[in-house]
């Protein structure tokens, strides 16, 4: 257990009560605030980076995380309420924000539905949005870095650790901090131009990790081990989608769209629909008539045999009238149907193609299955001549 669970920091006023986890280059703790009862997200640097030598330079970076944050206003943005520096050590207080990161929720072997990851990183994305207005890169997007609120649909991005200032056209030092399989290639290069395209290459990336469960192959490493496209993984994943994830995965950052707006627009805006769940097809003149309710048809072959049903008189002692009242309308149903066929089944002097009637031409074989309506209605001439009474 972290030595740090239990001490309280600015005069009492905040208690930390748990580990959350290691990110960037600080240590974030779940702290309850005294005063006002709530749970907050409270964020120090790490211990190994408090024996550094040059502790005074990774403490102007923390403080400048901070101030990043509290630039980037915006719901799928985690909020900074406070900072202050106690003994020494400067601390980051964040809103605490109930929920797991898309990581938990999508590894080992838990992909998400297309929709469903495309309507997350469509938050995202409006979230980079406003910090690269802001003139800055967050450079480690990824699915651990995404908490999904509790009880809620909305995606939210934290870490701001590694984040950096870029200046268009300008070469800039990279980061040495890296997540593999969610860093553009030119994150592992010293020198190289800082561009909102980086964290395009994160957002794909992450993108693809959710619809595929697994963690791209890591950038530098693509040249000798090709990435698998997310369709070979998951079939039945959208060609717009699966194109998609690879431009914006494209190891040359001149081959990715320019901004996330760009990359966003290549989203389709209609998710695709798997081949397991096809829609329904509206019906037609053609299919209604000769797809009968199965249960109709053992009334009409029944023991009287001469196309239509006895007729069976109500009583007052149970539901015999029920049934009756089922046969007749599966009677008329299947006048309705013996008629249609026959109509289908006469002489045309053109094949059915050239027929004046396009509306009942079959639109499939499966569709018609015509063997099972014609046996309780063994010709025409019975079915349509009148009943006898």
């Amino acid at each position: 257990m972290n030595p740090l669970i239990g001490m309280t920091l600015q005069g009492g006023k905040y208690t930390l009560e748990e580990e959350l986890g290691q990110g960037g280059f600080g240590t974030t703790f779940r702290a309850t605030h005294r005063y006002l009862g709530q749970s907050v997200v409270i964020k120090t640097l790490s211990d190994t980076l408090k024996r550094d030598p040059d502790l005074a330079a990774w403490e102007r970076k923390f403080q400048d995380e901070a101030r990043r944050l509290a630039q980037c206003v915006h719901p799928n943005i985690v909020r900074v309420s406070d900072f202050f520096t106690e003994n020494g050590v400067p601390y980051m207080v964040m809103d605490y924000i109930p929920g797991r990161t898309l990581e938990a929720i999508v590894f080992p072997d838990r992909p998400l539905t297309e929709a469903s990851a495309i309507a997350y990183i469509r938050q995202i994305g409006e979230a980079l949005k406003v910090v690269h207005r802001n003139g800055l890169l967050h450079r480690d997007v990824k699915p651990g870095n995404i908490i999904l609120r509790q009880n809620t649909e909305e995606a939210v991005l934290i870490d701001f650790g590694i984040a950096r200032e870029f200046t268009p056209g300008v070469t800039q030092v990279h980061t040495s901090l890296i997540s593999n399989g969610y860093a553009p290639i030119e994150q592992y290069l010293s020198q190289e131009r800082r561009t909102p395209a980086s964290d395009v290459y994160g957002l794909a990336a992450t993108l693809y990790a959710l619809v595929t469960a697994q963690v791209p192959v890591a950038s530098i490493l693509r040249e000798r081990q090709p990435l698998p496209e997310p369709r070979q993984l998951c079939p039945d994943l959208s060609a717009a989608l699966n194109q998609a994830i690879l431009r914006g995965m494209a190891i040359e950052v001149q081959h990715r769209p320019a901004t996330v707006a760009e990359w966003l627009n290549l989203l389709p805006d209609h998710p695709f629909q798997p081949r397991a769940v096809p829609a329904a097809a509206p019906p037609t003149a053609a299919t209604i008539p000769v797809v009968p309710p199965r249960p109709v048809r053992e009334p009409i072959q029944g023991p009287e045999g001469a196309g239509r049903p006895a007729p069976v008189a109500p009583t007052s002692s149970g539901p015999g009238w029920l049934l009756s009242l089922t046969i007749v309308a599966g009677t008329a149903l299947a006048v309705l149907a013996g008629a249609t066929i026959a109509r289908l089944q006469q002489p045309k002097p053109a094949p059915v193609a050239q027929s004046p009637e396009p509306i009942v031409t079959p639109t499939s074989p499966a569709s018609l299955d015509p063997s099972p309506i014609l046996q309780p209605t063994p010709s025409p001439s019975p079915i349509v001549r009148p009943t006898p009474s």
